[in-house]
């Protein structure tokens, strides 16, 4: 007995072997007996029965839509201010008062600094004395001269005396206002390393001045889409420092020559800075939107691989089935752009795909659509 369970338990096993079989190809199976019947199902005898329909093996389609085929380029920037200076004394001196503070929001022309200024301010008094003794010399000559007392040449001299006396005062008054640091335009200043008492020259760094109303993000591009970057077009870009935040802007100025070493161009875009939270300095994140041509859509699980290529399966108006050879274009949000020979709003099989054959009737339930029958979804393209 013991010698026959075995036996009894393998011919079991081929008995539901051979039955799953059936069951799972039966379709097949009865589409080749019985071409244009109902596979799987006997002629029906009594009232109501179908007459050589053949029963459409279930499926789930999505209507192709077109997209754009969009490139994101990605490049690494570095940020400076829109404006942005080191503010140095046009003179000498000592330093008689610093009136900012590091961080402080400057307008054009305020008091950033003051140098000592007392011979400055003495030789522009005497420079003004001089003026009005030209000026009152030339009055006296030009009332005697009709009456013969004054000569013609001497009446010039006192012309020329108060204009050289002129040009002095304004000497003088340029020297006194050198010995007072303004700021050239709004902006905020940094942190700086003079004090009041200190000598500073001309070559002394006062402080930095920086407007960042807007920042200046200036990266580099590959040649290959030296055509495809023009200025005014949008960019986004993201710091570092601010992890998870996007900052638009747009393309201000494109160089005008390709790097022989890297075969890059620069670019330099603008980014508008209102809050303050972005400085010069800062490395950037660029990303630059590039609008390429339409391509047809389809999910990626309905594009196959065979031997031939890659390919899609077609419902035509008969619903049935056709292999369309296709070519990828790009991947891009679980979607797959496509070039052959399909159309925006054909009927592409995304699941049931394993039982297909050229020619083989389907009942496809449409992913996708409206109640009166027509696409939902429209979709733009986005980039990846």
């Amino acid at each position: 007995m013991t010698r026959k369970t075995p036996l009894l338990v393998a011919g079991l096993a081929i008995i539901v072997i051979a039955a799953l079989a059936y069951i799972f190809a039966k379709d097949d199976i009865m589409a080749i007996i019985t071409p244009g019947e109902q596979p799987g199902a006997m002629q029906a005898s009594g009232a109501g029965a179908g007459a050589g329909a053949e029963r459409g093996l279930p499926v789930i389609a999505e209507r192709a839509t077109l997209m754009d085929e969009k490139t994101v380029v990605e490049a690494v920037g570095t940020g400076k201010s829109s404006l942005g200076v080191s503010i140095y004394p046009a003179v000498s001196g000592e330093v008689a008062d610093v009136l900012f503070h590091a961080g402080d929001h400057v307008t054009k022309d305020q008091v950033l600094v003051i140098l000592d200024s007392d011979r400055e301010r003495l030789a522009r008094d005497l420079a003004a004395l001089q003026v009005k003794d030209a000026k009152q010399l030339l009055a006296r000559y030009e009332k005697a001269r009709p009456l013969g007392a004054v000569a013609e040449s001497e009446v010039d001299t006192a012309r020329t005396a108060l204009a050289q006396a002129r040009i002095e005062l304004d000497q003088a008054e340029v020297n006194l206002a050198d010995r007072t640091i303004l700021a050239p335009f709004d902006g905020i200043v940094g942190i700086s390393e003079i004090e009041a008492g200190d000598r500073v020259d001309s070559s002394t760094a006062i402080v930095t001045l920086d407007n960042i109303e807007s920042i200046l993000v200036d990266f580099e591009v590959a040649e290959t889409r030296f055509e495809n970057i023009k200025p005014g077009q949008k960019v986004r870009v993201e710091t570092w420092s601010l992890p998870g935040e996007l900052f638009e802007g747009t393309v201000d100025a494109i160089g005008s020559r390709i790097d022989p070493v890297s075969r890059t161009f620069s670019v330099r875009a603008r980014v508008p800075n209102p809050n303050g939270r972005l400085l010069a300095g800062m490395s950037f994140a660029v990303y630059v939107d590039i609008e390429g041509k339409q391509y047809p859509s389809v999910p990626e699980i309905s594009v196959l691989w065979g031997d031939d290529g890659t390919y899609v399966w077609r419902i035509d108006d008969e619903n049935k089935v056709s292999q369309v050879p296709v070519r990828v274009v790009k991947r891009t949000n679980g979607r797959i752009l496509l070039d052959g020979d399909i159309s925006s709003g054909d009927l592409i099989v995304v699941e049931g795909v394993l039982r297909l054959r050229p020619g083989r009737v389907v009942d496809a339930t449409i992913r996708g659509e409206d109640q009166a029958g027509v696409a939902a979804r429209e979709n733009p393209g986005e980039g990846s």
